[in-house]
């Protein structure tokens, strides 16, 4: 009767094909399973474990993931030379939607974006949307657009924070686009942004209607 050998979780099917042939060597007949497929040491070879579960040989399943990892490498380093060549664009693009007053804060937030994860794909993001709301989008429309941009839960979190950090309607729209119930701190971190983009408006207000020398 053959016994179950049971595999590490992170065990890759070569490790798992190799601990076959080694019970195989010691002349036991084991099978352990590996992605829903049962794998027997008597007549496992490693091309025919690869070809069950990947439909490839080995040879071939290792020259596709190599490739993927290139490709992978090259468009990340692509996506990095993008953000630092857009990063000007990015700043007078955004300083153009936003009060005065939040510009060198933007310029920085523009700065550790291009250098993130998403080299500025949030920025982009962002922006699409401020553009939309300073041109009187209302916040169905903004949160359609916010939704047809494919976020993860970590990209949509990005986004939301820079729109409400920036944006003069950023705190509607972080209300618009919450999932569920918005906690009392939440919502008290909420009206003091709104409070604050109030003043903002009242100041540059001020200022584009004082006396011209």
């Amino acid at each position: 009767m053959r016994r179950e050998i049971k595999l590490p979780i992170s065990s890759s099917l070569e490790e798992a094909v190799n601990a076959l042939l080694d019970a195989k060597a010691r002349g036991e007949s084991v099978y352990c399973k590996f992605n829903g497929h049962k794998l027997y040491s008597d007549t496992v070879t490693m091309d025919s474990a690869y070809l069950e579960i990947t439909g490839q040989t080995k040879a071939d399943f290792d020259r596709d993931r190599e490739e993927t990892h290139r490709r992978f490498v090259e468009e990340r380093k692509l996506a990095e030379q993008r953000a630092q060549v857009n990063i000007p664009n990015w700043i007078q693009e955004g300083q153009s939607l936003i009060f005065p007053e939040r510009h060198e804060a933007w310029e920085k937030t523009v700065v550790a974006s291009a250098n993130a994860l998403y080299h500025g794909a949030d920025l982009d993001s962002s922006l699409e949307i401020m553009h939309a709301l300073e041109n009187g989008a209302t916040m169905e429309e903004a949160t359609k657009i916010f939704d047809g941009q494919g976020h993860s839960g970590m990209s949509a979190s990005i986004v939301r924070g820079i729109i409400f950090e920036f944006s003069s309607k950023g705190p509607e729209f972080w209300e618009a686009t919450a999932r569920g119930k918005i906690s009392p701190q939440n919502k008290r971190v909420i009206e003091a942004k709104k409070q604050e983009n109030i003043k903002l408006v009242q100041a540059n207000e001020l200022k584009s209607s004082g006396p011209k020398l």
